[in-house]
């Protein structure tokens, strides 16, 4: 079991734990699981393409699913009073958000993606959202990953209070799998491998 310390509704581990991603991802996060919360109604990753192609005239995403990964302190007063969440996808900004792709129930597990897929295929917009919504819990359940290296453009967010957006100083490990559209090889000289490639040193 990791150990880890308290601060407000947020968890700092005191041993990171590594999340395996592939090339086929989109992500902002480093690849390590260092901190977990319980904030917000709701938490989720604002995807904005300019941020993965910026060379490219990208005008949309074909999104096949969407990944979140969770940590779980079991046996302990952080232990979950449930796995289920609700999933949603949806296209926009987390200030004007549009046409909802996704909202389905999902079951987490520690450290392992779970996947949230779009009701039918689906096209964004050049920013979309990833949003986990733990409606079935009373304490905030279940509790969603992050990294801890600085994020260079906050993107990761909690929602507590309605109309209000707290943006997360790192990323929570919230993932997409897809192509731009127009297609194109995608390189992994991106947010996530920056992060790792500064954060070696940890």
């Amino acid at each position: 079991m990791k150990s880890f310390s308290f601060i407000a509704c947020i968890f700092v581990l005191t041993i990171s734990a590594w999340a395996s991603g592939t090339d086929d991802l989109l992500q902002y996060d480093d690849g390590i699981a260092d901190w977990f919360t319980f904030e917000g109604e709701y938490r989720g990753t604002w995807f904005n393409l300019e941020d993965f192609y910026p060379s490219l005239d990208a005008t949309g995403f074909v999104l096949n699913y969407a990944e979140v990964w969770f940590f779980h302190v079991m046996n302990s007063n952080q232990e979950w009073d449930t796995s289920d969440f609700i999933g949603e996808i949806t296209d926009g900004t987390p200030y004007s958000t549009g046409t909802i792709f996704a909202h389905d129930t999902g079951t987490a597990a520690h450290l392992s993606p779970s996947y949230i897929y779009p009701i039918a295929p689906c096209t964004t917009s050049m920013n979309f959202t990833v949003t986990e919504i733990p409606q079935f819990s009373r304490i905030g359940a279940p509790s969603i990953a992050s990294d801890i290296s600085p994020a260079a453009k906050p993107r990761s967010f909690t929602v507590t209070t309605p109309g209000v957006i707290d943006f997360w100083q790192y990323d929570f490990l919230i993932r997409v799998n897809g192509y731009p559209v127009p297609p194109v090889e995608f390189s992994r000289t991106t947010w996530a491998s920056l992060k790792a490639t500064f954060d070696c040193i940890r």
